[in-house]
This record gives structure tokens, sequence and C-alpha cells, in this order.
């Protein structure tokens, strides 16, 4: 058994209860819900094998506008299927998200805020974690890495789906964020929050129609018939969360990679990495997301564009980390890539 929680977080819940992996699969796991205390409280879901984990820590960090189910849902859960084959599981929620949010703290008013969060965690946890994000939580995690470039607290980073460039899929991102861009940074839009679970809930509530829509729409969160019905309804209406405008305005500004504030000590860093993106992603083009493999300074660099060759589908946004054909695809090559850097 690996070390346990130390003293500086505030355990909230420990038991051991059956979580649903995905298809038949279930499994008896350690559920904690732990508080990282401070004038910005930070909530982490922590999944383990019951006796403890006897791999090292995975941190989940999920991306703009959502919180821990991201991960983690009662049919089909990455987090649980991670802890299950040994590995310590951490979902974090950032400031302004999820319990982070409710149980007493502040709001996200600008990126920075993000991975000053990942980097508070990984300076309380008792050994380094690999870190695990979706969308702008990989962002955030190159960017935390980029603000400790000499010594980064992280064993590798994977980035799934996650932005390095952006606003150049289809046309209306690339529309909106032109609009946005209009907006002087320094007009200050750090305490405006719009929340997206109504949305979350209407969707869910239209899901066939949206899921075929999905075909004709130039943006979507799926590829079309990769997730069921009632696992895509509960990720919308759970899953949905706070968009902070300020981090929006920022993100507008990211049309190259140049232009990201984490670029340059990207480039210095030698961390590990593995860039993962889906072929049909129409939130996020493979080449905006591509440039962080590209850009990543270290020799240890991983580059997989999930396509047709795999389950015989395409990849979306969302249905790359909890999609049907996720669990036997994108998973044991997440898998894969840590366990031979353990």
């Amino acid at each position: 058994m690996r070390d346990a929680v130390g003293d500086r977080f505030v355990v909230h819940r420990d038991e051991v209860e059956s979580m649903h992996i995905h298809m038949g699969e279930v499994a008896s796991l350690r559920q904690m819900d732990l508080e990282l205390p401070g004038e910005q409280p930070l909530w982490v879901a922590r999944t383990t094998l019951p006796e403890g984990p006897n791999r090292p820590p995975v941190v989940l960090i999920h991306g703009f506008a959502q919180n821990r189910f991201s991960w983690d849902t009662k049919t089909r859960s990455l987090s649980a299927w991670l802890a299950a084959r040994g590995w310590d599981v951490w979902n974090l929620e950032l400031r302004g998200h999820g319990r982070s949010r409710r149980r007493g703290g502040t709001k996200a008013t600008m990126f920075s805020d993000y991975p000053d969060d990942l980097l508070r965690l990984a300076d309380a946890m008792s050994e380094k974690a690999f870190w695990i994000g979706h969308s702008l939580g990989a962002s955030v995690a190159y960017a935390a890495v980029a603000d400790a470039h000499e010594s980064p607290p992280t064993r590798g980073v994977v980035g799934i789906g996650g932005l390095y460039r952006f606003g150049q899929a289809g046309w209306i991102l690339p529309t909106v964020s032109r609009v946005t861009r209009k907006i002087p940074l320094a007009v200050n839009l750090g305490d405006i929050q719009v929340h997206t679970g109504l949305s979350g809930r209407i969707m869910a509530r239209l899901f066939p129609i949206v899921d075929m829509a999905a075909y004709g729409m130039p943006i979507a969160g799926w590829w079309p018939g990769s997730v069921e019905p009632e696992l895509a309804k509960e990720r919308m209406r759970r899953g949905f969360d706070y968009i902070p405008v300020r981090v929006w305005q920022e993100m507008a500004s990211w049309v190259e990679a140049d232009n990201v504030p984490w670029d340059d000590g990207w480039r210095k860093a030698k961390t590990p990495c593995l860039v993962v993106l889906g072929d049909r992603d129409s939130m996020l083009f493979p080449e905006e997301g591509q440039a962080a493999y590209d850009r990543a300074g270290g020799g240890d660099k991983t580059l997989r564009i999930f396509d047709d060759r795999d389950g015989l589908t395409h990849w979306g946004h969302l249905d790359i980390v909890l999609g049907k054909r996720a669990p036997d695809h994108v998973w044991p090559a997440l898998h894969e890539w840590l366990e031979h850097r353990q």
C-alpha cells in the first residue's frame, strides 16, 4: 500500500462502495472526499483499491465549465477503471467549479488561477502524480509544467483533446473568438460567471435531436452515436458548470501557439507527455491540440490521434473520455503509457 492521505487534507468521506466501470464490470473501491483547506479550498474525489493503491497517483483535471463528472458517471467511469487497476486517482475540481465552489470557495477570475490550484495540490500530496487533463484541463497541466519548468512536480502529463491553440474549429468558435478579442483585456470581466447547467438540462431533454443533428452541426460535443442517451443526459445534467467570462476572453486570444502564456516554459520543460486527440473533434481541431506535442521540449513525447481505425468510429470531444468505445481503445492507451513511466 502506498502513502495514505497526509494531515494537510480534511477527510469528509471515507468508505468502500461498488462502482460501475463499464458494461458489466463493477468493482468495490474506496472513495474519499478530500478538502485541501485554505483561502481557496479545493475538493478532490479520491478513488483507490479498498486496501489502498499499488501504483502512483494520477490527478484528473476537468475542462472549461465542467467538474468531476467529466471522468465519472453512474454507468461508465474512467476514474474507477484506473483505480481498479491500482492507480491512486485524485479527481480535482478547480476553483469556481463543483464542490470547490459550493463549499466555501471563490470564483476563478483568470486562467492562471487554475494552474495555481494544480500546483498547490501537487505541493500538498505526499508524492508526485501524473496529470491527466481534458480540454482546458490539459492546458492547465501544460501551464503548471511551464510555471515550474526547471523541476515540475509531476511524473508526466496526458492531454486529452487538450487546447494549445484555440478558435479555429469550424466557423462558430472562430467567429465568437474574433468578437471576444475586440473586448480589451483591460476591461475587467473577472467577476462575470455564466452557469451552463440550464443549457445542459435542455440538451439532455432533447438528446435524440441533438445527437442526430450533430452530423450536420458545425460544432458538436461528441461524434453522433458514440454516447448512450442515459449517460449523455447524466453527463450534461451533472457535469455542466460555470463559465468564467474572463477565462473565455483569454482563451479567445490563443489563436496561435506563440500566444499561449505557457508556451515558453512548456518548450523548456523535459516532462514526458502523451497528447490524445479525436479525428473529428469539432470543438478542437487535431492540429490545434497537436501543437502541445510539436512544441514539447522533452524527448519522451507521444501523439495519438484516434480515428475510425480505432473501434470503427470517429472521435469527438467528450466521447474520447466517456464514449461507448473509449474503454476499449482510449483507456488502455492511457494505462499503457502511464504503466511504462510509473
